[in-house]
């Protein structure tokens, strides 16, 4: 795992949040959701019995992508309508992130792309502010 100094964190998170008055703080992210990413990246597979499978991490990743959802208005209640979406991947045979998305054209590897069981995408939809934690460290109640 990759933790940063909690000093560090704050002067990243104060540096976007002065930065960016008009945007979301933070995201809540659904665990379900990021389980289901897991689960479409093969990392969690499950044995008959239901019980849990933790297969190799090793050079694995998820893509975020930053979004606005316009119908969810404009508004600092809402988070201003952005979103986090993310996207599990997959490293192709040129040692490139791919996104597991639904539809994806094959790389051009001789390998096929794994094929998510929905769209790939997932909307992390609880934006802060409205889900904020006014009482965190990384949290300019400006």
């Amino acid at each position: 795992m990759s933790t940063i100094k909690i000093d560090d964190a704050k002067q990243w998170a104060k540096n976007w949040q002065t930065a960016n008055p008009n945007h979301c703080k933070a995201f809540l992210i659904p665990v379900e959701d990021l389980i289901g990413c897991l689960e479409e990246m093969s990392i969690i597979q499950y044995k008959p019995d239901g019980t849990p499978i933790i297969n190799s991490t090793t050079g694995q990743g998820v893509r975020a992508y930053m979004a606005i959802d316009p119908t969810n208005g404009t508004g600092s209640s809402n988070g201003y309508g952005e979103k986090l979406l993310l996207v599990g991947t997959y490293v192709d045979c040129n040692n490139i992130h791919r996104d597991i998305i639904e539809g994806e054209q094959p790389s051009g590897c001789s390998e096929k792309p794994p094929v998510p069981t929905g769209s790939g995408v997932y909307d992390f939809t609880t934006p802060c502010p409205n889900t904020c934690d006014d009482k965190s460290p990384l949290y300019d109640p400006r």
